[in-house]
């Protein structure tokens, strides 16, 4: 183990500091910056805050190891603090929850290097003992050393994530990132052979490479229910049992509503929210003339969705106000397969976690099921030029290969479908091959700055502009860049 002295110590901590004090005058003439340089040096920033947050990952990692001691006092309880989450919050002055996260992820780095050691020990044992002809350190019949033996009591408890473990290291992955998948991989570890939670570390590091963390918590989320279903039956049973909804007056004379909801609950109602706020943003751009007032709806988000609810209430008390010129589907995603013997997860657009077909049945008895491959009842999914507009059947298809915006993963619900090859510009066809579903924030982008969206394979790939990346170099997106299989 490397020894440091106080004093060399000391010096590196001088140097950082040095370091962060030329960097702060640095960045004092930021606003002068070409937007080019801008960017550059944002991104170099966020590599220096990575690296930083990886050593005192490891920091953290160390004391929480140092206040597990179930025979003495530990190093928390020695200093007055009866957790060690407690005690590092105290010196870093954040939460309880990052000093939790810092430590799990220090712990993934530190039992990674411990196994790497491990390894190259027992690796040289094994070249000594070949060239003397000895069993001379501790190898067995099959010729592997003894590993924990040469760990000592530190061996790693748990599996040991080597990927997982370079990507934070190298800064490929944030510290809240790495922990989302590392958490992930430590629950479905007794589910998983070896070599299967391999993959699914693998599969899970490359697709979260580049993505924000929102992201990579929903692709882990999908991916985990699909490895185990029981668990989400299990969570779901719960939620059901916590629902909860309150209705309470403020001193003002307004109205709380609160309420908390398990996944079935929720979506039909989100699916109609969504909906209604996507059908008021249309009425503000002036580009919808359902309600005959193009152009007057100042509305925020908030409020229309609060006013979709008054507008679900009304309905169900026999108005004939209808649902505020709003319609909506909830569609329930699964195979048939999974359909078929009850077993299994499903998707429901607009939520970001699997459900089980239980739940899915559930929304079967009022939800319309479109299954995985569409137009087994006969729709027609290209029509060529002869109409402009997609059909529902056609959207509910790129719904399914997209899951939504294919280049910010948006609820479907959100979407519009875009002609990839413009309709009036370049006579592009209303056919699948020739759509795919963007939020309208990015369809815009689409059309203002030059994004292009390319169709291989059934997947979505996005294009970005020269002046964002000067290759071009095309990007997975849709349902594809989510997905640990793909």
């Amino acid at each position: 183990m490397l020894m440091t002295s106080d004093d060399e110590m000391g010096a590196a901590f001088a140097q950082v500091r040095a370091g962060l004090a030329a960097l702060r005058a640095l960045v004092d003439g930021a606003q002068a910056w070409p937007q080019r340089l801008l960017l550059e040096r944002q991104k170099e920033l966020f590599a220096v805050r990575r690296e930083l947050d990886v050593e005192s990952a490891r920091m953290v990692a160390e004391t929480f190891r140092r206040s597990d001691d179930d025979e003495g006092v530990g190093l928390a309880r020695g200093q007055g603090f009866r957790t060690a989450e407690g005690f590092v919050a105290s010196i870093s002055g954040g939460s309880t929850a990052e000093a939790g996260r810092q430590a799990r992820v220090g712990k993934v780095l530190d039992d990674a290097e411990k196994a790497r050691r491990a390894e190259e020990a027992a690796a040289r044992a094994q070249a000594l003992a070949e060239e003397l002809g000895e069993d001379l350190f501790g190898l067995g019949a099959d010729g592997e050393a003894d590993v924990d033996a040469e760990a000592g009591d530190g061996a790693p408890q748990g599996p040991v994530l080597p990927v997982l473990a370079d990507a934070v290291r190298r800064m490929e992955l944030s510290i809240e990132a790495g922990d989302v998948i590392g958490q992930a991989l430590v629950r479905v570890a007794d589910m998983l052979e070896g070599e299967e939670l391999a993959v699914f570390e693998r599969n899970a590091v490359a697709k979260a490479l580049g993505l924000p963390l929102a992201q990579v918590r929903r692709m882990i989320a999908a991916a985990e229910a699909r490895v185990n279903p029981d668990e989400v039956k299990k969570r779901e049973d719960r939620h059901r049992q916590q629902r909860s909804a309150s209705l309470t007056a403020k001193a003002d004379g307004s109205w709380r509503l609160t309420a908390v909801l398990d996944a079935a609950s929720a979506a039909p109602i989100k699916a109609f929210m969504d909906a209604y706020v996507r059908a008021g943003f249309h009425d503000q751009r002036g580009d919808s003339d359902r309600q005959g007032k193009s152009g007057e709806d100042r509305r925020s988000a908030a409020q229309m969705r609060a006013d979709a609810l008054v507008a679900l209430a009304r309905h169900g008390a026999g108005c004939e106000a209808g649902h505020a010129g709003v319609k909506t589907t909830v569609v329930v995603r699964m195979t048939l397969a999974d359909l078929q013997t009850g077993e299994g997860v499903a998707e429901v657009d607009g939520l970001d976690t699997p459900v089980s077909v239980t739940t899915a049945r559930q929304l079967a008895a009022d939800a319309e099921i479109i299954p995985a491959v569409l137009g087994g009842k006969g729709e027609v999914l290209d029509w060529g030029r002869k109409r402009r507009l997609f059909t529902k059947a056609q959207a509910l298809y790129l719904g399914e290969r997209d899951g939504g915006c294919a280049k910010c993963h948006a609820p479907p619900d959100w979407c519009e479908t875009h002609h990839i090859r413009w309709w009036d510009r370049d006579t592009g066809p209303t056919n699948v091959d020739n759509g795919v579903l963007l939020c309208t924030s990015c369809h815009h982008d689409l059309h203002r700055d030059g994004w292009d969206v390319r169709i291989r394979d059934h997947r979505v790939w996005i294009v970005p502009p020269r002046h964002i990346d000067p290759t071009q170099t095309p990007r997975l997106g849709g349902r594809a860049a989510l997905d640990l299989a793909a």
